[in-house]
């Protein structure tokens, strides 16, 4: 059975000790109703649309009720909550809200990798070093390889530590190999594209300008 949560509207502002939301239900890809918290620590409802869709609600209440239960640590102990409609679109919404954080953060990354060496901890947060022009051009410069590999070496190889690496793919590998980084220590591109994807929305701290 697939449940899928779509239109999804979500207010950070309104979200207190829940994610404040509202969105449409569906499934198997036929609108049953619409799903919604008010943010304030209340259990998600949902309600079906007519007749037709509270039948597809109550299928996939007995399906999400055989799936297995979801298993956590805290303060020291495990728990156990035992699956159910209500708790399979909480975790809808958490999906789609940590994907709208990555796609946020990575617009961030690229954004600052094109004047600037990004280092950081992958799927955390990151710093930039920033140059005064686009990487791109101050490649073209017949010393402009030189100038990135000294700053790598003199200003970003010693704050590669507790796994920081640098996080650009629009320098080449080349480079980065002969600035004495070791293949752990940098993100390789594909196809011009970055390969690292981040979860956490962190914004960027400032490094010193090169």
């Amino acid at each position: 059975m697939k449940i899928e949560l779509k239109s999804i509207q979500y207010s950070e502002k309104l979200s207190e000790e829940t994610n404040a939301f509202s969105a449409n239900l569906y499934i198997d890809g036929i609108k049953a109703g619409t799903a919604s918290n008010r943010g304030h620590g209340g259990p998600t409802t949902y309600r079906a649309d007519d007749q037709k869709g509270q039948k597809l609600i109550d299928d996939a209440e007995v399906y999400c009720r055989s799936l297995p239960s979801e298993k956590f640590s805290e303060g020291g102990r495990d728990h156990e909550l035992k699956m159910d409609l209500e708790l399979y679109i909480d975790n809808l919404l958490d999906k789609y809200l940590q994907e709208k954080e990555m796609q946020k953060f990575q617009g961030k990354l690229e954004k600052a990798m094109v004047t600037g060496i990004v280092a950081g901890v992958p799927d955390r947060s990151f710093e930039v070093w920033q140059f005064t022009m686009p990487i791109e051009k101050i490649l073209q410069h017949p010393r402009g390889p030189e100038m990135i590999k000294n700053s790598i070496i003199k200003d970003i190889i010693p704050v590669l530590t507790g796994g920081k690496i640098i996080m650009n793919t629009n320098i080449p590998k080349k480079l980065l190999e002969e600035s004495g980084l070791k293949k752990n220590q940098y993100a390789e591109p594909v196809s011009g594209k970055a390969t690292i994807q981040q979860k956490e929305n962190k914004p960027p701290r400032k490094g010193r300008k090169l």
